[in-house]
């Protein structure tokens, strides 16, 4: 019948009160057995402190302005990696071959015990010897199944948020305990010095320190010689000077040929004047009357007089007239033609604006000439001044070459000068155990075991026997014919119950 009810599961329990009590004795008593029969387990733990894998001095010369872009010490931060890589290091079956090499491996059970686990262990393990020895595979003696044992009784793991490694270890025996993992820590240490120092490379770094020494001392030689050879010591500033008076030479180149058009066209219009001007004027002339037109005059003004007083006795178009007209327009004719001054005496002299025109005119070719000679020698000078332009940018390119070599061979001196310090600054550091690792926490005797946890084991074991004594009930119940609740005659009848009757005696 399956209770549906608190009253029915309260009557499941009072009828079936000793089945669970049963039960739950039987639980608990071997719970207790258990763990009073269990052995003590203990664990030691310690913590190691992973750092920034060890300050590393520089001791190089070039290093020492302590500059931020040129820090005495050199800091890398730890990984996820590193960690990981210290935490399996830790546990590994190498360092705890290492730890327990010469010693004898405990005995865990009584010389009886010990005759009967070795028995069910020769059954067990006799596949696996027959296996080995059909395949000619070594078998593991006790020390190796030591530290498989020990093995898997060593734990490890980082702690969250930090560059601590926490390594427990449980064992039955608390001073076993501590012993071993102080061992274990301390072969830790031992290879993490010898890890992290390789007799062989001071050695080399400075055999390469030599080489590179010879190599640098090579190129600085012969940028010295390039420099001497072509006279360039700093290739910016005399750049920059040789520049500047290639821009004076052409501005004087400008002027020069500004002047030398102005000079040019002074001479073209002085000579277009020279050609416009006479050389000589004239300074002096002597003139006199011509003797003939003495004659005439008084003639014609004759013959004027004539005709006046002939017109008051005759016609204007009388002969007589006519005849006066004729001989007076002829005597006015011949004074017409005849009346000019005849030279006499003339003398001419220079002509002071031509005498300037071509003194100017002499000048300004004089001025052309010069301004063109000097033309010709600005062009040659600024000729001269890109060429050795040109061969300063080459041979600056030369020496930017030849400096960028040096400076590598310099690096790459003082980085191997470097690793020499650093290298023998290791040895001594490992020589003083002085490590990126240390022992923030030293392995500690326990002294509680953590397990068995009696009380834990106690209250589990009380649930657990209360569970089985209430699921034995339960079953026992299930499975019973016998009718002993209104629920199974209605579960077995199916017909509603009006009532019960309790029996009181």
């Amino acid at each position: 019948m399956q209770p549906n009810t608190i009253h029915e599961w309260q009557d499941l329990i009072r009828r079936r009160r000793l089945t669970i009590i049963r039960v739950a004795i039987v639980a608990f008593g071997v719970v207790l057995i258990g763990t009073l029969l269990w052995p003590p387990t203990y664990e030691s733990s310690s913590m190691i402190l992973v750092q920034d894998n060890r300050a590393q001095l520089l001791v190089s010369p070039a290093v020492q302005d302590n500059s931020p872009n040129r820090p005495t010490v050199v800091a890398n931060p730890v990984t996820e990696q590193d960690l990981n890589s210290e935490r399996e290091l830790l546990t590994s079956l190498y360092l705890i071959n290492q730890a327990v090499a010469g010693l004898t491996p405990p005995a865990r059970y009584s010389k009886a015990m010990a005759v009967v686990v070795g028995v069910l262990r020769s059954l067990v393990d006799l596949p696996a010897q027959g296996y080995r020895a059909f395949h000619g595979t070594p078998a593991i003696d006790q020390q190796e199944l030591w530290a498989l044992d020990l093995s898997r009784h060593l734990s490890s793991w980082v702690i969250k948020r930090s560059n601590i490694v926490e390594v427990d270890f449980r064992w039955r025996d608390p001073k076993e305990c501590e012993g071993f993992l102080s061992r274990l820590i301390n072969q830790y240490l031992e290879y993490h010095s010898g890890l992290s120092h390789d007799p062989q490379a001071e050695k080399f770094f400075q055999a390469q320190v030599e080489l590179l020494s010879g190599r640098l001392q090579a190129s600085e030689e012969k940028l010295r010689e390039f420099e001497v050879q072509t006279g360039v010591t700093n290739p910016q500033e005399q750049k920059q000077a040789l520049i500047n008076q290639i821009a004076g030479l052409e501005t004087d180149y400008s002027k020069t040929t500004a002047q030398l058009a102005a000079s040019t066209q002074e001479v073209s219009n002085l000579q277009s004047q020279l050609r416009q001007t006479s050389e000589r004027v004239p300074k002096e002339t002597k003139v006199v009357q011509n003797m003939a037109l003495e004659q005439m005059k008084p003639q014609a003004l004759a013959l004027e007089a004539e005709r006046a007083e002939l017109l008051s006795r005759y016609q204007p178009n009388s002969l007589r007239i006519q005849e006066i007209d004729a001989k007076l327009n002829a005597a006015r004719r011949i004074l017409s033609r005849e009346n000019e001054l005849q030279v006499q005496e003339k003398s001419t002299d220079m002509n002071p604006i031509w005498v300037t025109a071509d003194s100017n005119l002499v000048q300004a070719k004089a001025a052309t000439a010069s301004l063109q000679a000097s033309q010709t020698a600005l062009h040659d000078q600024v000729q001269n001044a890109r060429k050795e332009l040109t061969k300063l940018v080459n041979d600056a390119l030369e020496i930017e070459r030849l400096s960028r070599e040096v400076d590598s061979d310099k690096e790459t001196y003082l980085s191997y000068t470097r690793k020499v310090e650093e290298a023998r600054a290791a040895h001594a550091l490992n020589r003083s155990k002085i490590l990126n690792v240390s022992v923030a926490q030293p392995p500690s005797v326990p002294l509680r075991p953590i397990s068995p946890n009696v009380p834990l084991n106690l209250a589990a074991g009380l649930a657990l026997a209360l569970g089985l004594g209430f699921g034995a009930a339960y079953a026992q119940d299930r499975y019973d014919t016998r009718i002993y609740s209104v629920g199974t005659i209605r579960e077995a009848s199916g017909l509603n119950v009006i009532g019960s009757l309790q029996n009181f005696s």
